[in-house]
């Protein structure tokens, strides 16, 4: 299958999903050198068409990078990115309490950032449509099954979803003792609130996190050194190789020209020349 549009020819190379509405798929441009990737929602049922233009009108078509119709179907075109689920890859990258909130912040603000409306956002939180980089940044994918797409879901929705991803990532965190016991009451707010359907915005679930966060303890001088090692030991090995190779060439070529003249030229800056004139050796009065 191949859809065109703005110029491009998008080649199916993968499907990732096949609803009763809905199909997603991974595309090529066939006329990029690079192979630029995509990822495309084809909607084949009218209504649910018509509710992703109704977003589409409401917020300025700033979710999908353009969207075309082909074939009696409404194609939405995102940019792709690798899947790697928030579900299976964030219990085992929160190894600290410190870490574990950082990785809530970063669910949050990209809920903030990522522009898209309020109800596919919540088909994200609730799709599994959350990933999480190996840095612990945070993205979506689009692959969504649109059969429940609600535009009336809203921002409180999002917030109530989101909360709830950050609170499963708490309970499953292997972290124990005295910052087990801070990061409950770091989260006491957030889980008391949660429960109510307290939130009204992102921003105030933000504020929530900063304000009742763990200060990170000091790092000792050689944990210090040891991370330092560690993220510059492949450019140290690298260097001392380089040096090792030059003096390997210096005792080379010093040992030719010693072979050759007898001497080596540049071993003379280490001589006092007011020693030595010409055959003369000042110093011992005697010949070279």
């Amino acid at each position: 299958m191949v859809y065109y549009a703005e110029g491009k020819e998008l080649e199916v190379i993968s499907t990732v999903f096949c609803g009763s509405v809905n199909d997603a798929y991974v595309c090529r441009n066939r006329t990029s050198a690079s192979g630029a990737l995509y990822t495309l929602l084809v909607v084949r049922d009218r209504e649910c068409a018509k509710k992703m233009l109704l977003l589409s009108d409401a917020d300025s078509g700033s979710a999908w990078l353009w969207h075309f119709a082909q074939n009696e179907e409404l194609i939405f075109v995102f940019p792709f990115r690798e899947e790697r689920k928030f579900s299976a890859f964030a219990r085992g990258q929160a190894v600290s309490a410190e870490v574990t909130e950082r990785i809530c912040v970063n669910l949050v603000m990209e809920c903030l950032s990522a522009k898209l409306p309020w109800p596919l956002l919540y088909l994200a939180l609730e799709q599994d449509g959350v990933q999480i980089a190996k840095d612990n940044t945070v993205y979506f994918t689009m692959c969504l099954d649109l059969a429940a797409l609600d535009t009336e879901r809203t921002e409180r929705n999002c917030v109530s979803s989101c909360a709830r991803l950050m609170m499963e990532l708490f309970a499953q965190s292997p972290v124990s003792g005295r910052k087990k016991r801070e990061q409950v009451k770091s989260f006491e707010l957030i889980a008391k609130k949660s429960a109510k359907n307290a939130y009204d915005g992102f921003p105030e679930l933000y504020r929530d996190i900063k304000l009742t966060a763990i200060p990170e303890e000091k790092t000792g001088l050689l944990k210090r050194a040891a991370g330092l090692w560690r993220r510059n030991r492949d450019r140290l090995f690298r260097i001392l190789l380089i040096l090792c190779a030059v003096l390997v060439l210096a005792a080379l070529a010093a040992l030719a020209t010693q072979m050759i003249y007898g001497e080596v030229p540049w071993l003379r800056v280490f001589q006092n020349t007011f020693d030595v004139i010409g055959t003369e050796d000042l110093h011992t009065g005697g010949h070279i």
